[in-house]
């Protein structure tokens, strides 16, 4: 027998007349391998489609690793004998009458034939070439688009997980199920179908999700540990770190299209921050009095001819110092310049600079979103707005609607003119933060809500939980279609800002099921932010695909998968841990939070000793060197998390706190230059990075006095003034934040001022529960003195009746921690730098404040 054999990617294509023995056909049952000798042969078309290239490559690669037979690939228009696997569309598809006419969006079939199974769904039109090998990933290119219809491939992954039993549970070289066998035949009768969610979205940016299975941080010692033990062959076969990378991408957007990830481009994200380079001057003239030498003034030049189009300040909002945090929203021309963005995308000429923002393409929606703060322009139009809307929400406690009315005016108006001259284009814009309730009007047919369930990741609080889903049925009672923001990065996120170990948000049950609440209420659409924690990201693929599978067989299916028999006590640990997160009774009523709930409330000494005992009894049961590999990864990643995590509360909590008593000194009638500043009392450092346990290496002092009528409290810190960044939000740098509490618990204030004086007050817990409330009218004086150059000193002037809730008296105590937030540019982190007063006590954590004791 003559071949002429083409060699892609590792992968042989046999492009001629192929003889095989042919394979019986009895019933819906397909031989494909028989005792290890392939019995079938996939065909593709002459000109096939990128999904359909991958598909062949992905169905032959599973095949050879269940049997170790490699089926032959052949391009139309080869003759085959024997059973066919018709993969996309064909001439041999239209033959036996399967074509892609009449198929939905995303939707595919899976047809047994006599001697034929066909696979196939619409895909997008792209016929680049495919190069596809598993043994040498980094050469790997042309795979589809996350957002390119690929039905097709789909097909085939849902042969190979109903048909040949095939699972991918996590995107590691250790996340690979299937049972091996010399013979495979599949029988499963004709399926068309489709997700069940038109968006389902965990890839951004690419090379990410990887990153979130483990629960370090990627330059911590654990983490390589854990990527040493999940890619051992990819760290042995790739030394260069480029290709290295480039090959775990590969890894993990292959586990992604397995997983269904992609659909329809549709979502949302804040759509306006390019405006400051487009229309303020302002902009560019801050960043050439920032230039470093000439040649950064030229590069910057260089940017500004590129990008700035017009002058524009009436666009930004009112009534701030510096950089407007916000549009105006009520601008006609702001109005008029979103609408003639919006046309020019949807006509195909918006340059990409001009994009909202990087990754919005055709055909998702126009996205139309606030910058993500709630500083909202001063104007005396835009308060006539919004300031109904803020009586409201401090009448009903919630500040869910504060600003919906307002800006979702403004979302009409650009849906509507934009309907004048694209009546078929939508506009898509979020619900979250202070505008995440419903405004008092419909929203436009054109406007497309994309609700922000910031919570969806705390069940155990209930009240908030709640409240969160009551707004979601109102909006899908309102406004169709909607899709969805989800916050799966919490706690994980928090932890990292606070620097410290959150015990891990395990909800897989939950997950699952709100998933399935979700498209119930005509959900179409879901972005997870921060996936990651592989059974969560497990089970909401699958729901995200089919929400009325079995959660329960879902989750055995995974341990059993993974782990044999090790699998029964590794599902009870999990559960257990499940179970602690998502109990609404283990969350004190004091609402404790921070390292405190994570290892004082939730990971326990008994609790932890529990998940050991059965980690232990499973790491005794595993049988195979996989199993015992993929319980290390566990341990790697996950459980070290926890063990670190709850040590450093032990030490955190034997770590002394101070206390200072502060004297009482002449009355100064609150004025900060009439006080004895030396009779003061000194705050003993050192000062701590983060929170944490590691003395700041920056210079700080701190004192404190009264009078019987104020506190007194001075600030400073040696510093290069001229590198101090002042905000018109004040928070999150460069600034001073002092917490204070009339005990080491809810409710507390939060005093915040930055370099220019200017300063803010937030309580929390003080008024319905509520966290960070604004509270206009303090009567707390600030002084900022940055005339030095050297040396910031800010002292703070604090009424004793008002500073803390019902007040404080001489010979009380108060409680306090003083936070300094810095820029990335002085401290040398992102996004921000922290250093505080009190060890292990960082932003919102109150269970360390220092003690003032004021002197009688």
């Amino acid at each position: 027998m003559q071949r002429r054999l083409m060699v892609v990617g590792g992968l042989v294509l046999i492009a001629m007349a192929l003889s095989l023995v042919p394979a019986a056909y009895a019933g819906e049952t397909l031989c494909l391998v028989k005792d290890g000798q392939p019995q079938a042969t996939i065909v593709i078309a002459e000109r096939p489609t990128v999904a359909a290239q991958l598909g062949a490559y992905e169905l032959q690669h599973h095949v050879k690793l269940i049997t170790g037979a490699t089926l032959p690939i052949v391009q139309e228009p080869a003759t085959v004998t024997g059973t066919r696997v018709l993969v996309g569309q064909s001439r041999a598809a239209h033959r036996v009458g399967v074509t892609p006419y009449g198929l939905t969006e995303q939707e595919f079939v899976i047809e047994y034939l006599p001697d034929t199974l066909v696979l196939l769904g619409l895909d997008k039109a792209d016929y680049t070439e495919v190069v596809y090998d598993m043994e040498d990933l980094a050469v790997s290119k042309g795979f589809p688009g996350y957002w390119d219809a690929r039905g097709t491939l789909d097909a085939v992954y849902e042969f190979l997980q109903r048909d040949c039993e095939v699972r991918w549970f996590n995107p590691t070289e250790l996340g690979l199920v299937y049972t091996p066998k010399a013979t495979l035949e599949v029988s499963g009768g004709d399926l068309k179908r489709k997700p069940a969610m038109r968006t389902r979205d965990a890839s951004s940016p690419v090379g990410w999700y990887n990153r979130r299975v483990a629960l370090w941080r990627t330059s911590d010692d654990e983490f390589k540990t854990w990527e040493a033990v999940s890619y051992p062959k990819l760290q042995e076969q790739y030394t260069n770190a480029t290709q290295y990378n480039r090959a775990l991408v590969n890894m993990e957007r292959l586990f992604l299209y397995r997983m269904r990830n992609g659909g329809t481009a549709i979502g949302c994200n804040h759509s306006l921050y390019r405006y400051y380079n487009r229309f303020l001057e302002q902009t560019w003239t801050d960043r050439l009095a920032n230039a470093k030498d000439d040649q950064d003034r030229e590069k910057i030049l260089a940017e500004k001819a590129r990008l700035f189009e017009a002058d524009h300040p009436e666009y930004f909002a009112k009534g701030f110092e510096g950089q407007p945090p916000q549009m105006c929203y009520t601008n006609p021309g702001l109005i008029r310049q979103v609408v003639q963005d919006a046309r020019d995308y949807y006509d195909g000429t918006l340059p990409a600079h001009k994009l909202p923002y990087g990754g919005v393409t055709l055909p998702a929606p126009f996205p139309v979103e606030p910058m993500d703060n709630s500083a909202f322009c001063r104007c005396d139009d835009c308060r006539a707005q919004y300031e109904k809307g803020i009586a409201e929400a401090e009448a009903s406690g919630s500040s869910k609607g504060k600003h919906s009315d307002y800006f979702f005016t403004f979302v009409n108006e650009v849906a509507r003119e934009l309907r004048k001259t694209h009546p078929d284009k939508q506009i898509i814009t979020l619900a979250y933060g202070s505008h995440r309730g419903l405004p008092d009007f419909a929203m436009e047919p054109n406007v497309v809500v994309d609700y922000c369930f910031t919570v969806n990741r705390s069940p155990a609080a209930v009240e908030a939980y709640a409240e969160q889903m009551d707004t979601l049925k109102a909006w899908a009672k309102e406004c169709q279609p909607l899709h969805m923001w989800l916050y799966d990065t919490f706690p994980v996120e928090t932890a990292r800002n606070g620097k410290y170990h959150c015990f891990p948000g395990f909800f897989a049950h939950t997950a699952f099921n709100q998933i399935r609440d979700y498209y119930e209420l005509g959900v179409e659409g879901i972005y997870h932010c921060g996936y990651g924690q592989e059974v969560e990201a497990y089970v909401s693929f699958k729901a995200m695909d089919d929400p009325y599978q079995d959660v329960d067989q879902l989750l055995e299916e995974y341990f059993t998968g993974l782990y044999g028999p090790a699998g029964k006590p590794m599902r009870a640990m999990y559960e257990a841990m499940e179970e602690t997160w998502c109990d609404p009774s283990l969350r004190p009523a004091s609402r404790v939070s921070g390292p405190e709930l994570a290892w004082g409330v939730l990971g326990t000494e008994e609790r932890m000793a529990q998940f050991q005992s059965l980690l232990n009894e499973a790491k005794a049961l595993a049988e195979t060197d996989l199993q015992k590999q993929r319980l290390a990864a566990f341990e790697h990643g996950t459980w070290s998390y926890m063990q670190v995590g709850r040590e450093s509360y032990v030490n955190r909590m034997k770590s002394p706190i101070p206390t200072v008593t502060v004297p009482r000194v002449a009355p100064a009638g609150g004025d900060a230059a009439k006080v004895n500043w030396d009779q003061a009392a000194a705050l003993p450092g050192p000062w701590y990075e983060r929170g944490g346990e590691t003395p700041s290496k920056r210079v700080y002092s701190a004192r404190a006095a009264h009078d019987g009528e104020y506190l007194y409290l001075e600030i400073a810190e040696e510093v290069d003034t001229e590198k101090l960044i002042a905000s018109s939000m004040i928070a999150c740098y460069d600034d001073w934040e002092v917490f204070m509490a009339k005990q080491r618990a809810l409710p507390y204030r939060q005093y915040m001022c930055g370099p220019t004086g200017l300063f803010a007050a937030l309580s929390s817990g003080e008024v319905n529960f509520r966290m960070n409330v604004p509270m206009p009218d303090t009567g707390i004086k600030v002084v900022s003195d940055t005339s030095s150059g050297t040396k910031w000193v800010t002292r703070m002037i604090m009424p004793l009746a008002t500073m803390v809730p019902e007040g404080v008296q001489p010979g009380e105590s108060v409680f306090m921690n003083i936070v300094r937030v810095m820029s990335p540019a002085l401290s040398g982190q992102s996004p921000y730098g922290i250093d505080t007063w009190v060890s292990y006590c960082t932003v919102h954590e109150v269970d360390r404040l220092g003690e003032l004791k004021l002197a009688p």
